[in-house]
């Protein structure tokens, strides 16, 4: 028996290394793939000592920034068909948070004002100064609120994808992932369980990722290739952390509502109502002003933007013409 445990232990060591060693050689790999798919429109931005990645297209008088949601493995890629089109007529800035995508990681707590106030050092790195027109997904709801409602000389309006607000379920969960998975993550166990997913379909995970796609064919199959890699690597300490900040910066905003003068537009998914049943009432709840602030739901998964990229912009540029000023920089 013990040399039975003995050998067990062993091939448990030996493949954890092997895959630990996979892990570690491929992720750059996959970091500059990445890169090269972005291309000319990404950059790095210090901020706070490390590298943020942001891409900017098109150079209109309004700047509006992309923000993800929690998790988003590559959120420029995932951004990419929106941005696109909103960059006919707009400056659009999507903003990898650390943790996300080809940004480092950092130590900083990760609260609604860490976020905000390193993502407004970026668009000073980049020299684009305000207001913006913020665009969160997500959990960036929480993070635009704040803004909103400290910073709102900053804030021209906000349109948010489906993006959280103050609910019971949101303010009392407890962290989704338990810390332990960053050393999963960093010795490639999750990079494995793709690997195998991809083969098997047993745990679902790329069949999900798949399914939020929609129309598929605003991505190339390297893109969603790339895309589904960043899984490998954003369980890391940084996103574990905001998820286990995520109820505490819930209810810093419970009873938040957007400045009356503020334009703000919440384009809600019809499957989170289902998931929550607080979703658009806790929305409408936000609105001090009906007269320029509106929630309007759409058929589709929570990542709704992969699959309706034409309809969300052409519904943003419309609102934009109507109730937000350009300004020339």
């Amino acid at each position: 028996m013990r040399r039975i445990l003995v050998s067990l232990v062993s091939v448990i060591v030996v493949a954890v290394a092997i895959s630990a060693g996979f892990h570690w050689w491929q992720t750059p790999r996959d970091k500059a793939a990445i890169e090269n798919e972005i291309g000319s429109v990404h950059r790095y931005v210090e901020v706070d000592g490390h590298r943020m990645s942001v891409a900017v297209q098109g150079s209109g008088p309004r700047t509006i920034v992309l923000m993800p949601g929690l998790g988003t493995p590559e959120p420029i890629i995932s951004f990419n068909p929106l941005a696109q089109r909103l960059a006919a007529q707009n400056t659009v800035v999507t903003v990898e948070p650390f943790g996300l995508g080809l940004s480092d990681g950092t130590d900083v707590p990760r609260t609604s004002e860490a976020i905000v106030d390193e993502t407004r050092a970026a668009l000073r790195e980049l020299g684009l100064g305000g207001p913006y027109v913020l665009m969160p997904h997500s959990i960036s709801g929480l993070y635009a609120m704040w803004w909103a409602t400290r910073h709102s000389d900053e804030v021209a309006a906000v349109v948010g994808l489906d993006d959280e607000r103050y609910t019971t379920d949101l303010a009392g969960s407890a962290p989704a992932w338990p810390g332990w998975m960053s050393a999963v993550t960093a010795v490639g166990g999750v990079r494995d369980l793709i690997a195998l997913d991809k083969g098997t379909n047993y745990l679902g995970l790329v069949a999900d990722y798949q399914e939020s796609l929609g129309d598929a064919a605003e991505y190339t199959k390297d893109q969603q290739d790339l895309y589904l890699r960043g899984y490998s690597w954003v369980l890391n300490p940084t996103m574990l952390d905001e998820t286990a900040h995520e109820a505490e910066n819930v209810r810093e905003i419970k009873g938040a509502i957007f400045p009356a003068s503020m334009p703000a537009m919440s384009i809600l998914a019809s499957s989170s109502l289902q998931a929550d049943p607080e979703w658009e009432s806790s929305h409408r709840a936000a609105i001090s002003n009906s007269a320029i602030q509106q929630v309007t739901i759409m058929d589709g998964h929570h990542y709704l933007f992969h699959a309706h990229a034409a309809a969300i912009a052409e519904m943003t540029q419309q609102f934009l013409d109507e109730h937000v000023q350009t300004q020339r920089r």
